[in-house]
C-alpha cells in the first residue's frame, strides 16, 4: 500500500483545510463575545451589522471548505478503490488456488471498511482532535481556571477511551475471527446445499452454525457492555465539564470585573468545541477499532504479497515445449510431500498421458503445470523459461486447463468460453466447435448470448464439461492440461473429446491429459505414470504400456 502517495496527495491537503475550517469556526465564538464588548456597550447598529456580515462571510468560506474537504476525502476513497481494488482481488485469486491457508479471503471487505471510514465522519472528527490543544491555550489565556478545568476533562474522557480499547480488544477480536468463521462455515454450507438438502443435513449443519454464532454473540456482548457502560460514563463527564465550564465563568464575573459575560460565553463555546471530537472518539470507538484492525490486516497482507519484481520483458508467443526438472510439491503446514523429484521433458507439439492410482499426484502436477502452484524445489519451464517467472496474465493466454472440477462463472456462455474477456466471435465459435458445443449452443434460448447462471446452473453436467473445454480451447493455446476430460461426458462427448485430441495432434498444440481411458490413451505419445507422488514409469506410450503389462502398479483395461 503506497501510504506516501495518500498521505501527501490527499490527507494533507484535508489537513490543511482541516486548519481553516477550524480557525473559521471560532467565529460564532468571536462574534458572542464582540456582542457583549462593542455593541451592548455603543448601541451601535453599525457594528452589530458588520459583525453580522462578518460572521456570515466566515461561515461562508467555512462552509466551503468543508466541502472542499469533503470532496479530497471522497476522491482518495475513489482513488483507493481504483488502485488498490484491482490489485487486491488479484491477489486474493493467486491465493485462493494455494493449497497453504489463504490469508486473503477479507482483503476486499478491510479496504472496503477503510473507504467508508474516510468518506464518514470519523476522518473528519479524526482531523478536529488535534486543535484540542489551540482550544486549551485559547482557554488559559482567558483564565487559567477554565484551561484547567478542560484539562481535567479531557484527561478523564482520554482515560475512557484508553480503557475502552483496553477492555474491548479482546473480545472484539475475538468475535471478528468467530465471525468470520461462522461466515465461512456457511459459505460451505450453501456451495454443497444439493447435497446437504439430499440427506437431511440441514439441520445438523444449523445447530453447529449456532453453536458458532452464540460464540460470536458472546463476544460482542461483552465488549459491548463494557464499551456502553463506559460511553455512559463519558456522557456524564461531558456535559459536566461543559457546565463548570459556565459555572466557572460566573464565578469569575463575580470576581473579577473584568472578566466579561461574553469572555464567559466564549469560554463555553470553547468548551462545547473541544470536547465535541473526544466525545466522537468514544462513541465512534468500536468503528475507529474495527477500521484500525482492518487497516493493519491490510497492510500485513499488502507487505506478504507485494515484491518488487524487475520488469519482465515480453517474450515470444511460446511452441510448446515443456520440462520439469526435479520437481517437488507439498504442503508445509502438514509436512506432506505429494509430488517428489518428478522430471520429464515434452517437445512441441506430444501428446502425454498421466495414469495412477488415487492420491497419486496426478491433479497435483496438473495444478503445477498450470502453475496455479508453485513447486517448492525445481523448475518447470516452457520453452526454457521458468514459468513461475512467468506473469500470470501472460501465461494464461497460452494455456489451455480443463480442471475435474468445472468451475463456470454468472454470465453469458461466449463470455465463459472466452475466459470473460471481450469475446471474439470467431475464437469463440472455433472453441465450441472443437468441442463439439457449438450446435447445442444454437439450440439454447438466447444461444451464445443465454445467461447460464450463477455456476452454469442452466447446463447439464456435460454441457458444463464441453464448455469447460471449449474455455480451453480458446484463443489457439500452445499448452493444454485435461484432467478427467471425460468425466461427466456421455458417448457423444467422448467422440467430440477424441476428435478435438486429434485436432491438437494435428496443429502440434502440446498436450497433457489425465485418464484411464483407453481409447483416449491410444493417441498419446508418452506415458508417465505416478505413484505415491513419484514417477513409477515415463517414456513411449508402448513402452510404458508394455511396463505395466508385466507389473503391478496401474491396470489398464484393453481399448473399446
Amino acid at each position: 500500500m503506497n501510504k506516501t502517495f495518500f498521505i501527501k496527495h490527499f490527507f494533507i491537503p484535508a489537513a490543511f483545510f482541516s486548519f481553516f475550517s477550524n480557525m473559521l469556526m471560532l467565529a460564532p465564538m468571536v462574534f458572542s463575545m464582540s456582542l457583549f464588548t462593542r455593541v451592548v456597550p455603543t448601541h451601535s447598529e453599525e457594528v452589530l451589522w458588520l459583525l453580522v456580515a462578518q460572521l456570515l462571510l466566515a461561515l461562508l468560506v467555512m462552509g466551503a471548505l468543508e466541502l472542499v474537504r469533503s470532496r479530497i476525502l471522497i476522491t482518495a476513497n475513489n482513488a483507493m478503490d481504483a488502485m488498490l481494488a484491482p490489485y487486491i482481488l488479484n491477489k486474493m485469486l493467486q491465493g485462493a488456488s494455494s493449497p497453504e491457508d489463504n490469508p486473503y479471503h477479507y482483503a476486499l471487505r478491510d479496504l472496503q471498511t477503510v473507504r467508508s471510514f474516510l468518506t464518514g465522519s470519523g476522518i473528519i472528527q479524526a482531523l478536529d482532535v488535534p486543535w484540542l490543544p489551540i482550544y486549551l491555550t485559547l482557554l488559559y489565556l482567558m483564565n487559567p481556571l477554565l484551561f484547567g478545568l478542560l484539562l481535567v476533562g479531557s484527561i478523564l474522557m482520554v482515560g475512557l477511551t484508553v480503557a475502552s480499547e483496553y477492555l474491548t480488544r479482546k473480545p472484539l477480536a475475538e468475535a471478528s475471527g468467530a465471525s468470520n468463521a461462522a461466515a465461512r462455515f456457511v459459505d460451505s454450507a450453501m456451495n454443497n446445499a444439493e447435497v446437504v438438502n439430499a440427506m437431511g443435513m440441514g439441520a445438523s449443519l444449523t445447530r453447529r452454525w449456532a453453536s458458532l454464532n452464540d460464540r460470536v454473540m458472546t463476544l460482542q456482548t461483552i465488549a459491548s457492555s463494557r464499551a456502553g457502560s463506559i460511553s455512559g460514563a463519558t456522557k456524564v463527564i461531558r456535559q459536566f465539564t461543559q457546565s463548570m465550564g459556565m459555572a466557572a465563568g460566573a464565578y469569575l464575573m463575580l470576581k473579577d470585573p473584568t472578566f466579561s459575560f461574553g469572555l464567559m460565553l466564549g469560554g463555553g463555546i470553547l468548551f462545547g468545541k473541544a470536547l465535541g471530537p473526544l466525545e466522537y472518539l468514544i462513541k465512534g470507538w468500536k468503528e475507529l477499532f474495527t477500521t484500525r484492525e482492518a487497516y493493519a490486516r491490510l497492510d500485513v497482507f499488502f507487505k506478504k504479497v507485494h515484491k518488487d519484481q524487475p520488469v519482465v520483458m515480453e517474450l515470444p508467443p511460446p511452441t510448446g515445449q515443456i520440462s520439469l526438472e526435479h520437481v517437488t510439491f507439498g504442503i508445509r503446514a502438514t509436512n506432506k510431500v505429494l509430488i517428489k523429484d518428478v522430471s520429464l521433458t515434452l517437445v512441441a507439439g506430444e501428446f502425454l498421458g498421466i495414469v495412477g492410482p488415487s492420491a497419486s499426484g496426478k491433479s497435483t502436477l496438473a495444478r503445477l503445470l498450470v502453475n496455479v502452484w508453485k513447486p517448492l524445489q525445481g523448475v518447470i519451464r516452457m520453452d526454457g523459461s521458468n514459468t513461475s517467472d512467468w506473469p500470470s496474465d501472460r501465461l494464461g493466454r497460452h494455456i489451455g486447463y480443463l480442471p475435474q472440477d468445472i468451475e463456470l462463472f454468472a454470465g453469458t456462455i461466449a463470455e465463459n468460453v472466452a475466459r470473460f474477456d471481450e469475446p471474439d466471435p470467431d475464437k469463440v465459435i472455433a472453441a465450441t466447435t472443437l468441442a463439439g458445443l457449438h450446435e447445442i449452443i444454437l439450440r439454447v434460448p438466447g444461444g451464445y448470448d443465454a445467461q447460464i447462471g450463477e455456476g452454469g446452473m442452466i447446463l447439464s453436467g456435460g454441457q458444463r464439461q464441453r464448455l469447460g473445454l471449449a474455455r480451453a480451447l480458446y484463443g489457439n493455446p500452445k499448452f493444454l492440461v485435461l484432467d478427467e476430460p471425460n468425466a461427466s461426458l456421455d458417448a457423444a462427448g467422448e467422440q467430440a473429446l477424441l476428435d478435438a485430441m486429434m485436432h491438437l495432434k494435428r496443429a502440434g498444440k502440446t498436450t497433457i491429459i489425465i485418464t484411464h481411458n483407453p481409447n483416449f490413451l491410444n493417441h498419446v505419445d508418452k506415458l508417465l505414470v505416478l505413484q505415491n507422488g513419484e514417477s513409477a514409469a515415463f517414456g513411449p506410450r508402448d513402452l510404458v504400456l508394455a511396463q505395466l503389462q508385466k507389473s503391478t502398479l496401474v491396470k489398464i483395461p484393453a481399448a473399446a
